[in-house]
């Protein structure tokens, strides 16, 4: 029998990262994944990292690692003979996955309307930097102008004092990484769709929409009070940050109460630590640089990792700041058996990181190394053979194994019929779960008003309305399109409930602490008995095993502990924060694709599976360029906004206050352009730039005549004037800018749902938009316990008298 993804067929066209990474996910997993190259190859092939920085012919570190497993076949798609034979492998597909701009798409026959004549139930992903409709759909672009476009970067370096310095990116290309996984969510919970409702799609992925969609509490900021957020001030709470020890940084985050009173105990309660301007969260954020001043004084006692056991052992979130090699060496990775060692032809012996998760059935592996150019030619008839194409079902009345009714006489989404218990709170968890509701699963949020959300406590509420659980704009960002009960997990009955309803789910995720499922009685193993088919995930800091299992894993300390800021900041050497806490998204994205995967496996083949997540393994899954700079001794540091390959690739400073573009030329041909729109076409020539290597000796020089050439001008006329010459250019956009920008307004990413509490407001919508639809987030955030009765009364059909006796009892609370 197939095992995970065995038998579906996916085509690769990456031009970079983004299809890359989605393809990766496949393979990993056991897809067939055919990935069609032009002539001269994949782009990547040819920028490294390269072992001791000496370029060579199939020995791209990246392209290594990003590949692993793949097919490689050349077809020329500027001639009709390769347009046709694409279109005779997407008849053979089951998913086609591609980054090409919509200018590009044309030119190589990216046609989803004749693919789909032809193939009804072909899943076709198109990962773009601004989507295919709006202003900016044509747009040039790179990592750089998409993560500042998309406002993370803007953000970062968070609470910074300086504001003469710009925006900066994090090192390496987050935002295309992140659009792949995203894009590999959604052609996965497509293909689900497609066996369930007999009928493929069109995703078109916009990789802006996806950075926004990751901004944290960042947009409600604007949309609920009114602040433009920025990387210049103080972080939310406190204490917060980098903190200094004998022998380097460690960073802490105090995010509850009963943390900082460990905290306090741990310091021997100094007389400054119960002063009054530190008497709550809050006030410790306003008053930080007084707290810090004193927190300082106590670190630099210490030893970075004799302090982070000491903390993590009295539940205070702590994390060093680890570089990739100290990684490389980690105890606790190694233990769990995360690296592999993986034989490639050209490179030898690579120490790889391994699957973001461990599953129960264990289907993720390297199936091979990277395939050289072509190596498959002659032999497509073998790796995607013909078939017989099944037609599109027509749209019929449908009740799942779990008694979920798909409506009928509409275009269902692909995840409707689908049920999933969600048991998670704050950001990782409920980002995974927002991703299954986006695709239509029924998600029922368990929680409690005896211990609520984080997240319905962190005050971000509406201007001029009083707080309260159901207004935090937090909470109502990311848990749209969701149901809530209330359960009292703290009573066994409670818990009871809790496995009654797991009967009727399909998935059930939880990112609890380490322990908390097996005192519940909630485990994997107890869920399979109560429901064999079930998909049960969970998402910790550090995993369910190893030596360091039960320490907090906050996702602003993933960060520094997963090796990127490490290599983020400026050219002063220093570590920096990355603007947000996105080791949560990124674990939570993680899961999600995992999840879609099971389904998929699950329906072609039955059985359920078992997904525990580590959020320190995926975010260094995610940082795959700073592992590959390490491996192949690159000597990655912090850069700034510069690459280590490109150049011009910065940030410049435009006209008025705090203004910036960010510009990235990644060929000779964007160069010219460049030239071109800056009124020197001579320059093109001048043997200080002429080709990349030149460009990258003088970097210097050339940012110093680019600063000095954009500084008058204003952001959006700089942007036009080389978005009209074909070079990368985009405005560092903050969330007022995102919320008020044109284009997302016509791509109507943006949900203006009424709340009941809270009224309309704008919260950030989904990133991808489907061909045959519906579209759109389907309703708010729900309040506090909101569809309780309907569910007991409904799915475990409890009377209204049982009921109300469990609510009296606090069960139902």
């Amino acid at each position: 029998m197939e095992q995970g993804l065995e038998g579906i067929r996916v085509v690769e066209l990456a031009q970079g990262m983004a299809a890359s990474v989605a393809g990766k996910l496949m393979a990993d997993l056991g897809a067939t994944v055919l990935k069609v190259e032009p002539p001269g190859g994949d782009p990547m092939r040819h920028e490294g990292p390269f072992p001791g920085g000496r370029p060579g012919a199939e020995s791209g570190g990246l392209f290594a690692a990003l590949h692993a497993g793949k097919r490689s076949a050349v077809l020329d798609l500027s001639t009709e003979e390769g347009r046709a034979r694409l279109a005779e492998l997407a008849v053979r597909a089951d998913i086609l996955l591609h980054d090409y701009p919509p200018p590009r798409m044309a030119a190589a026959g990216l046609d989803y309307a004749r693919f789909s004549a032809a193939n009804p139930r072909l899943v076709m992903l198109s990962i773009t930097p601004f989507g295919q409709g709006g202003p900016y759909r044509d747009y040039a672009a790179a990592d750089l102008t998409v993560i500042h476009g998309g406002g993370w970067a803007w953000l970062s370096p968070t609470a910074s004092a300086d504001t003469a310095l710009p925006p900066l990116a994090p090192f390496g290309q987050n935002a295309l990484i992140m659009a792949g996984v995203h894009g590999a969510v959604a052609a996965l919970g497509a293909y689900t769709g497609a066996l369930t409702h007999g009928r493929g799609e069109h995703i078109d992925l916009s990789a802006q929409e996806v950075v926004l969609s990751m901004l944290e509490m960042n947009l409600i900021r604007y949309t609920y009070q009114g602040l433009e957020a920025s990387r210049v001030g103080i972080h939310l709470f406190g204490p917060w940050g980098f903190y200094p020890c004998q022998d380097g940084l460690i960073f802490l985050v105090v995010a509850e109460e009963d943390q900082w009173q460990r905290l306090k105990e741990f310091m021997g309660r100094p007389e400054w630590a119960e002063l009054e301007v530190f008497g709550d969260i809050y006030l410790r954020g306003e008053n930080a640089d007084f707290l810090d001043l004193n927190l300082s004084e106590w670190t630099a006692e210490w030893k970075v990792m004799e302090l982070f056991h000491a903390c993590q052992q009295r539940r205070i979130c702590v994390a060093p700041v680890s570089t990739y090699g100290q990684l490389a060496a980690e105890p606790h990775l190694r233990e769990r058996g995360f690296f592999v060692e993986h034989e490639h032809p050209r490179l030898g012996k690579l120490t790889l990181p391994g699957a973001p998760w461990r599953l129960g059935k264990p289907w993720w592996a390297l199936r091979g190394p990277a395939p050289e150019l072509d190596e498959a030619k002659g032999a497509l008839d073998g790796v995607l053979p013909a078939r017989k194409v099944a037609p599109a079902a027509n749209a019929t009345a449908t009740v799942t194994a779990t008694g979920t009714t798909i409506v009928e006489g509409r275009a269902p989404l692909p995840l409707e019929g689908v049920r999933v218990l969600d048991l998670t709170w704050v950001w990782a968890g409920p980002y995974c779960t927002m991703q299954l509701a986006h695709l239509g699963a029924e998600v029922i949020k368990v929680e409690s008003e005896l211990r609520p959300d984080l997240a319905r406590r962190i005050r971000i509420y509406p201007e001029g309305m009083e707080e309260g659980l159901n207004r935090a704009g937090y909470f109502n960002q990311y848990s749209q399109g969701k149901k809530s009960v209330t359960v009292n997990l703290a009573k066994r009955e409670g818990v009871e409930l809790v496995k009654r309803l797991a009967r009727h789910c399909d998935v059930v995720v939880n990112n609890y602490a380490t322990g908390v499922t097996e005192r519940l009685g909630l485990t994997p193993e107890i869920l399979h008995e109560v429901n064999p088919e079930l998909i049960v995930a969970s998402i910790s800091g550090y995993g369910q095993t190893g030596p360091l299992r039960e320490y907090m894993g906050y996702g602003p300390a993933i960060v520094p502990l997963g090796g990127l800021t490490s290599i983020t900041g400026y050219d002063d050497g220093a570590p920096r924060e990355v603007g947000t806490s996105s080791g949560d998204p990124t674990g939570g994205i993680y899961t999600a694709y995992a999840i879609c995967a099971a389904l998929a496996a699950r329906k072609r083949n039955g059985g359920g599976q078992t997904i525990e997540l580590s959020l320190w393994e995926a975010m260094l899954c995610s940082g795959i360029e700073g592992w590959m700079g390490h491996l192949l001794d690159a000597g990655y540091r912090p850069m700034g906004n510069r690459d280590p390959r490109w150049a011009p690739h910065n940030v410049y400073r435009c006209a008025g206050e705090d203004r910036w573009i960010a510009l990235a030329v990644t060929d000779d041909t964007q160069w010219r352009g460049l030239c071109e729109a800056i009124g020197r076409p001579a320059l093109a020539d001048d043997p200080r730039f002429r080709d990349l290597a030149a460009r990258k000796a003088h970097e210097d020089e050339l940012d110093a005549l680019l600063a000095e050439w954009i500084a008058p001008l204003e952001r959006w006329e700089a942007t036009r004037r080389f978005q009209a010459a074909g070079v990368p250019a985009f405005p560092s956009m903050s969330n007022k800018d995102l919320t008020e920008d044109p284009h997302l307004a016509e791509r109507q990413y943006f949900t203006r749902l009424t709340h009941p509490e809270v009224g309309v407001r704008t919260h950030g919508g989904i990133p991808w938009r489907l061909a045959h639809g519906p579209n759109g987030v389907r309703s708010p955030a729900p309040l506090l316990g909101a569809h309780t009765d309907e569910i007991m009364a409904n799915l475990l059909e409890l009377s209204p008298a049982e009921i109300a006796r469990l609510k009296k009892n606090q069960v139902l609370a």
